[in-house]
């Protein structure tokens, strides 16, 4: 039971980072592009690449993963929003901006986790 406890209390405080992070950026660009999103996912990637660095290093107590991995970032980070704001894009044309949303996501993604377990690593020295 305190496994599926600590899921719903990471996603709670995940789903109200993400409804938060998303807020506070519609407010900040004027832009329609889906800077929201983009940044949800990009902190994501970085802290799990950052949960990835410390577990490689020291190890993680299983119950912050199931709380910060599996709830927090589960419920954070956004990919069927990221789908459906790039099909979006492309249905109204704006063929050019699915690209960007398709390349800022994977390759700032990846790019991202890796940087989170460089970073995991080097605060463990």
């Amino acid at each position: 039971m305190i496994k599926a406890i600590l899921v719903l209390a990471g996603g709670a405080l995940g789903a109200l980072t993400r409804y938060g992070v998303t807020y506070f950026t519609s407010k900040a660009h004027s832009s329609t592009f889906a800077f929201g999103t983009l940044y949800i996912n990009l902190i994501g990637c970085l802290l799990i690449g950052m949960v990835f660095g410390l577990n490689e290093m020291r190890g993680v107590n299983h119950h912050f993963r199931l709380f910060f991995t599996t709830g927090f970032l589960g419920a954070m980070t956004t990919f069927s929003a990221y789908g459906l704001e790039t099909i979006g894009y492309a249905n109204s044309g704006e063929f050019s901006r699915a690209i960007a949303n398709i390349v800022a996501n994977n390759i700032g993604g990846l790019l991202c986790v890796k940087l989170g377990s460089v970073l995991a690593r080097y605060m463990c020295v």
